[in-house]
């Protein structure tokens, strides 16, 4: 009997928790159904980056090490009985959806790659690559490897640096000129130059205004100079390693560093257009398949209804594994995913000691969020995630 091959395309947040779903189960599946199958992880990185952490591991080692951001995949997989999984380290390059076959090229330990084309059977696909955005800072970039330098380079930039901007006025910029802020701010012993430029006509727009400004008034306590309705519309490196940039309203500045923490964007790049919406993500019903294939599923930013996020991603991978295995299994399509809510729901730490936000549309204390997320910026979920224990 041939082996029944399901392909998972991204190995963060939702491509690992698919896998793990599925590999928790598999082997009482193959014992219950007769059949063979096997989960085939196919990744641009060895390494699982904790991006959750970034604002703060970026500008320090953290907890520990700079490699506590970046955990092996592979360590996560090793419970498993190795006929079950394969990990293919690759750049996907194009997908075939009606031949059902992914192509790509092997990438060798120091992310280069080592073959020509190659082509893999599915049976069952998973697209789970996430989305990237404009700074390896916060998005993987082909690897974790961008990540992990771009991580040395600012924290052995940013001591010296005596004007510090951050661009972006999301959770991730908010979280960021907290850190920045806590570190170098005026209550500091040297304090710099830092502004965060918003893009917008405040702070935290996924939130009420009232969030964001209690957010705007932490960061200005600390010495955190925040503009709105500014973007950048160019940048050019210096020779002396400073950014002159270019914003919108045609003024120009010149800053020791240069953070970019502007919004992401689906990669899928590789997939066929007619799979795809207006924002670059793959369309699926309510049961996080692709209506159009068989046996396709979305897990993470990548599905056309994710709002994007970490909660997001908790809550609707569980229903996409059950539903994959309800197939497998061949009792029909599984569950409808229906969001834990649809209000205000969101912890945005704005340093180690307070933070913002909001859980089922109700205001959260300051003290709470630090609590759950602004004091260890949850690291302890790191490991746990490449693990499968999150």
């Amino acid at each position: 009997m041939s082996t029944h091959n399901i392909v998972i395309l991204g190995a963060s947040y939702a491509g690992m928790g698919v896998a793990h779903g599925l590999l928790k189960v598999l082997p009482a599946l193959q014992k219950k159904t007769g059949k063979t199958f096997k989960v085939t992880l196919m990744t641009n990185s060895t390494h699982f980056w904790f991006s959750v952490g970034a604002p703060r591991a970026m500008l320090k080692p953290y907890p520990n090490d700079i490699m506590d951001s970046f955990l092996p995949v592979k360590q996560g997989f090793d419970q498993y009985p190795s006929e079950l999984y394969e990990f293919v380290h690759a750049e996907i390059t194009d997908l075939d959806s009606e031949k059902r076959e992914v192509y790509y090229k092997l990438k060798n330990a120091k992310e280069e790659l080592v073959s020509d084309t190659e082509a893999m059977h599915f049976d069952t696909l998973v697209i789970a690559t996430g989305a990237a955005g404009p700074s390896p800072l916060y998005s993987y970039h082909g690897s974790h490897v961008p990540t992990l330098e771009a991580y040395k380079d600012i924290q052995a930039r940013s001591p010296s640096a005596k004007s510090i901007m951050i661009v972006g006025g999301g959770a991730s910029g908010t979280e960021t000129a907290g850190e920045v802020g806590y570190i170098y701010g005026k209550k500091t012993t040297a304090p710099k130059d830092i502004t965060l430029l918003s893009g917008n006509e405040r702070l935290l727009t996924g939130l009420r205004p009232a969030i964001g400004k209690r957010a705007q008034e932490f960061l200005e306590a600390m010495g955190v100079k925040v503009e709105h309705n500014l973007r950048i519309k160019d940048s050019k490196s210096l020779d002396n390693g400073s950014t002159q940039i270019t914003l919108s309203d045609g003024s120009t500045r010149t800053v020791d560093l240069l953070i970019n923490a502007t919004g992401r964007k689906a990669a899928g790049s590789f997939l066929p257009s007619a799979l795809i919406d207006q924002e670059g993500k793959v369309k699926v019903d309510g049961y996080n398949r692709v209506p159009t294939l068989k046996s396709v599923y979305v897990a993470g930013d990548m599905a056309s209804t994710s709002p994007g996020g970490l909660i997001y991603i908790k809550f609707n991978t569980p229903v996409t594994t059950g539903n994959i295995i309800a197939e497998l299994s061949d009792k029909g399509k599984g569950k409808v995913y229906k969001p834990i809510t649809t209000k205000e729901m969101q912890f945005v730490p704005v340093g180690p000691e307070q933070g913002v936000g909001a859980a089922f549309g109700w205001w959260v204390p300051s003290m709470v969020v630090k609590m759950v997320k602004s004091k260890t910026f949850m690291f302890d979920q790191a490991q746990k995630t490449v693990l499968g224990t999150a």
